[in-house]
């Protein structure tokens, strides 16, 4: 009888602890202002000129059930050495929505054929509570 109810004891101790752990983590989202990307940029060279300036607003997001603090609009270009446009970086025209665009010219960026991709503002980390 001791030997059965040994490996169970283990098992619920375990488990109970493992809920536990997962009720403290959440998801922290927070906008990151596609700050990689921009750097990585500048970082090659390219020259930053903020054509519009990042407006922020709290937006409401029912997939999260949380409210963000979210770039809306904002227009960022990258100029080479010469003053020619080589990318833009769109954060929106007022919508409260995780998206912005970035678009590029494929000659500069022969290995990106697209020129455009959309991506989001947001980053994604499990915190503990």
């Amino acid at each position: 009888m001791i030997k059965s109810f040994f490996p169970l004891l283990i098992f619920t101790i375990i488990f109970c602890v493992s809920c536990q752990k997962s009720e403290n983590i959440s998801s922290e989202i927070y906008s990151h202002d596609a700050y990689e990307m921009r750097s990585e940029l500048q970082n090659n060279g390219y020259i930053e000129s903020i054509v519009d300036p990042i407006l922020k607003q709290e937006c409401y997001f029912d997939d999260w059930n949380k409210t963000i603090l979210t770039p809306i609009t904002g227009l960022i270009e990258y100029h080479d050495d010469n003053g020619n446009w080589v990318a833009s970086i769109d954060f929106g025209s007022g919508a409260c929505d995780q998206w912005a665009t970035k678009t590029w010219d494929v000659r500069t960026f022969p290995d990106y054929p697209d020129g455009e991709k959309q991506f989001s503002v947001f980053s994604f980390h499990k915190k503990e509570k």
